[in-house]
């Protein structure tokens, strides 16, 4: 396909040349609330898909993010789904991983609207996620990265002219900024699984990013006794103790953390993508945004290009009546017209790798061009054992975190309800 830009209904038409359905209604349930700038890029979207497929129709109930849960009773109810969309981390560990989701390897394998494969089209790294036991059930179309988010003029105002690549040059930028009379880190105290990255990136950085997962399937606990655990868990601790983040942190309610850099009272934090978008309201006209990579701990096993990311993915749950209409939706939703909308409307990271991005998350897609590994939620956690993920290791992770427990206590607490997780499974 060349190059050349085509517009409205001549592009659909080229698109979805020699697709035809008899009359089909695409029963579509999705993760996005309607309101929301992707809900309606999807609903364009699927606008323009009918435009140029009349006999095909979308119904679409907008669940929100508990739409995988409210998926998985409906079918058990017996109601048919064609379409569905969640967190891909919360697939692999769900509708996927179980066996209620449809291979969509043909569809990796077939040919792309733009040339080439559908799979060709994707981050590699991407799809490398998206593949669970040798297949793959699901096709993420959009994500964020977990980075180091900053105020770019504030940091130029401090000195620092260059990206962190260590972390002890990391301190030493945050110091520089903090004697500029900035706060220099951002944190919100209730929002635990922001605040595990911290453990996540100082663990994969420092004892490599398998490690995680290691510990949480050794039956005993005792992993979590190695060295590396409290290594990462004192570096975290010298941020509080040197003041680079506010003690007065400890106290934050979201969004009042995030808030203080739209405020100008705080230079960076570590989150998702979706702050320069949260904030985009809030900050002064001309704010410029900068991500940088999570630093690397000098003598540690991990590599400084490995990113953690929140994906979006496609799913078609087994049984479902329309699976090849939905499937030939999610050709076209991946193809690099349909995800530059997405990417210019909604301002979130696509799945298409020749895709710009929003300027303002202009640093997030060159992490993830660069990106050695693209890393799952909790390192494997969220996947293979959901309810530990959650329950114990970021809530443990959060009162050491916020220093309501020492790191003994933590160390020994991971110990202990490790060992108690597998005795009751």
């Amino acid at each position: 396909m060349s190059d050349i830009k085509l517009s409205g209904l001549s592009l659909i038409a080229t698109l979805m040349a020699g697709t035809a359905f008899a009359e089909t209604e695409i029963t579509y349930w999705s993760f996005w609330n309607e309101p929301e700038p992707q809900a309606q890029v999807l609903k364009a979207l699927m606008d323009e898909y009918s435009a140029a497929n009349p006999d095909v129709t979308f119904n679409v109930v907008w669940n929100g993010r508990q739409n995988q849960t409210t998926v998985r009773n409906a079918l058990a109810g017996g109601t048919s789904i064609d379409l569905m969309d969640a967190d891909m981390d919360g697939l692999n560990g769900g509708l996927v991983g179980q066996g209620a989701a449809i291979a969509l390897d043909d569809l990796v394998a077939s040919d792309s609207p733009d040339g080439g494969t559908v799979g060709e089209a994707i981050y590699p790294a991407l799809l490398a996620n998206a593949e669970l036991n040798g297949s793959v059930g699901q096709l993420p179309y959009a994500f964020y990265t977990y980075q180091i988010f900053y105020n770019a003029a504030q940091m130029r105002d401090a000195g620092v002219s260059a990206t962190p690549a260590t972390w002890a040059e990391y301190m030493d930028a945050m110091k520089a900024v903090q004697a500029s009379g900035v706060n220099a880190i951002a944190v919100e105290s209730d929002i635990a699984f922001y605040n595990i990255n911290w453990f996540n990136y100082l663990l994969a950085r420092i004892a490599g990013p398998d490690f995680v997962l290691k510990a949480a399937e050794d039956k005993t606990g005792e992993t979590w006794r190695d060295p590396a655990v409290r290594q990462a868990l004192e570096l975290e601790a010298a941020l509080w103790a040197d003041g680079l983040i506010p003690e007065e942190s400890k106290g934050y309610q979201w969004p009042a953390g995030q808030q203080t850099l739209a405020f100008g009272e705080t230079a960076t934090e570590l989150v998702g993508s979706w702050l320069p978008i949260e904030l985009a309201d809030q900050v002064d006209e001309g704010f410029e945004w900068g991500a940088m990579n999570f630093p690397m701990v000098e003598g540690g096993k991990g590599d400084v290009n490995d990113t953690i990311i929140y994906a979006v993915s496609f799913a078609i749950p087994d049984g479902a009546e329309d699976a090849d209409a939905a499937q030939d939706f999610i050709r076209f939703a991946l193809s690099k017209s349909a995800q530059q909308k997405m990417a210019d409307d909604a301002l979130i990271g696509v799945a298409n790798a020749s895709v710009e991005w929003a300027d303002v998350i202009s640093d997030s897609r060159e992490a993830v061009a660069n990106a050695t590994s693209l890393l799952s939620e909790n390192l494997g956690l969220k996947v293979a054992y959901a309810d530990y993920s959650s329950n114990i290791y970021e809530a443990m992770h959060n009162k050491v975190f916020l220093g309501q427990i020492s790191i003994d206590e933590f160390v020994d607490g991971m110990v202990e309800q490790t060992k108690g997780y597998w005795e009751n499974r």
